[in-house]
């Protein structure tokens, strides 16, 4: 039995030398035949490249389009033509931006949404939480640099700010299936959830909606501002937001915050981990009632005397000199009052370590103060504006400062001791203290969102879109932390002694570049950027790679 296949003839680009110069031909091939047919001399290789920049590429691009049996010189008019009038460009774009697509893919967050009219919206949610964690920017200037990158959606700007409306009604949804996810990945329990809060200011002065005026942890008491709440896991990956009015005081979000997310979560056994800031008799009552465990730093340097007099008398303490610590149990009482039945522990600890750093913070607040001092040694109040701590420092008259040593020989007497209170007795007090030395990963990850991923200042004003841009902050700051954990992670478990932080992953990511020959809106070329300053970067990136792939086996 002959089969007879049938193929369509096209042209292809053939380069041939002659003598000095290079010549270019399209010609039909004979397939397994040799030689070619139909061959048309398009011109020399030089006299070419004075029209267009790369004709060869050009012409590969449209020879194709060409009927093999029409006129000759027809053909050779028409590209003649084509490549006199080709608009030829080069630019340069990142891919590296391809690996937080494949992990939001892996998150499968966008299938969570309600199913929208517009194709494109998810490729443009996909590209803002990409690009804010590569280049974090106002949305307007986000539109703008699409090009700068693979895979972005070619749709209106109007388009890019529709998406917040549909991110802010659906946040619920979206965090749920965050948090899902992850633990369906097997990189999530939910067991200790460290919290903490921050303040985000606005670029207005209009008071409404969320945005008040408040005390500002970022030295912006004129502008506006929200209260953000926040929670993550042991892993340091955020698990929980929260947003509040600006004027709101951090104690103040602690109750609203445990009891949204107790809720979304469906979190039965959960130990809550917080600073001293929320260590208030009303969050320790509320935790006692709703049967949650705690650890929460203790506030020292405000306790009374016969408790600092206990903690500077050195019996009872286990250690050394390094490190050394002791306990104490005692009933918990309403405002030293009612008892309700519940037990508490303060775990007293002492680090020599602490000790040096409590005394150097100290001694720069002085050394501040000291050169502001006037000739008698005072400084005036206008001066100190801006001074965080004023504890060391004397009020006199006419609004003059002066050191108050009574307080500096106090405060050093308690240099290194630090507190915790807990309601967890089965953990020892070594454990205790290594949990709560976790709480800095939640102190980074604010720094990661007001710097890296620009949370402040916002260009936004309805709450609809305030909420909007946080969450569109918070997604790509759970997507950056969550990647670093799979990659150190990794490296930990095949026996590498290295490390991945966030500015290593963003260099790797940066490092991924190519330059695209677009001829009349077409690309021709690819040719990657590979040199020897960024080859271990290059190097990061192709293990950075193989782990999120590694997510989808």
């Amino acid at each position: 039995m002959v089969y007879n296949i049938c193929m369509k003839e096209h042209f292809i680009v053939i380069r041939q030398k002659r003598k000095d110069h290079f010549y270019i031909f399209i010609a039909v091939s004979n397939g397994f035949a040799k030689g070619y047919s139909k061959q048309i001399g398009i011109g020399r290789l030089d006299k070419l490249e004075k029209i267009v920049d790369d004709p060869v590429g050009i012409l590969k691009n449209i020879c194709r389009d060409f009927n093999v049996n029409d006129d000759k010189n027809k053909i050779k008019q028409e590209i003649m033509f084509k490549l006199a009038s080709s608009q030829y460009t080069t630019n340069q774009i990142n891919y590296g931006i391809e690996v937080f697509y494949k992990l939001l893919d892996n998150l499968k967050i966008y299938d969570c949404l309600p199913k929208t009219k517009h194709k494109e919206l998810e490729k443009i949610f996909k590209y803002i939480i990409s690009s804010r964690i590569i280049q974090a920017d106002s949305m307007f200037q986000v539109f703008k640099n699409k090009y700068k990158f693979t895979e972005t959606p070619s749709t209106k700007k109007d388009t890019y700010y529709s998406l917040l409306d549909v991110l802010s009604e659906n946040k619920e949804t979206i965090l749920k299936q965050l948090n899902e996810k992850i633990i369906n990945n097997k990189d999530r329990e939910i067991e200790l959830v460290f919290y903490d809060s921050t303040t985000a200011y606005f670029e207005s002065f209009e008071r409404k909606g969320l945005r008040y005026p408040g005390y500002s942890k970022d030295g912006k008491f004129k502008e506006d501002q929200v209260v953000v709440g926040m929670c993550t896991d042991k892993n340091g990956i955020p698990i929980h937001y929260k947003l509040f009015k600006g004027n709101t005081g951090d104690p103040k979000t602690f109750i609203p915050f445990i009891l949204e997310m107790k809720k979304l979560y469906n979190l039965k056994i959960v130990t809550i981990i917080a600073d001293k800031g929320m260590s208030v008799a009303g969050n320790i009552r509320f935790l006692e009632q709703n049967n949650i465990d705690y650890i929460i730093s203790y506030r020292l340097k405000s306790g009374t005397k016969s408790f600092k007099d206990y903690v500077r008398n050195e019996t009872e303490y286990k250690g050394d000199d390094e490190f050394k610590y002791k306990e104490q149990e005692f009933i918990s009482l309403y405002k030293n009052k009612r008892p309700n039945g519940k037990l508490r522990r303060k775990i007293i600890t002492y680090s020599r370590k602490r000790a040096i750093k409590d005394f150097e913070d100290r001694q720069i607040l002085i050394n501040n103060f000291n050169k502001l001092k006037n000739r008698k040694g005072f400084v005036e109040g206008t001066k100190l504006l801006g001074t965080k701590k004023y504890r060391f420092f004397k009020r006199l008259k006419d609004s003059l400062y002066e050191l108050d040593l009574d307080k500096v020989n106090e405060d050093r007497s308690l240099d290194g001791y630090y507190i915790y209170e807990t309601s967890r007795f089965n953990l020892s007090a070594q454990e205790v203290v290594d949990i709560y030395a976790k709480q800095w990963q939640i102190e980074e990850n604010f720094r990661t969102l007001k710097s890296g991923l620009q949370l402040r200042p916002m260009y936004v004003w309805t709450d609809k879109h305030i909420e909007a841009h946080f969450l569109v902050c918070f997604i790509s700051l759970v997507m950056m932390k969550y990647l670093i954990y799979k990659i150190n992670n990794f490296l930990y478990e095949n026996g590498v002694k290295d490390h991945f932080t966030n500015s290593r992953i963003l260099d790797a990511i940066n490092s991924a570049n190519k330059i695209q020959e677009i001829a009349n809106g077409v690309v021709i070329k690819e040719i990657y950027i590979k040199n020897e300053n960024i080859r271990n970067q290059l190097n990061d990136f192709t293990l950075i790679e193989q782990i999120v792939d590694d997510l989808y086996m």
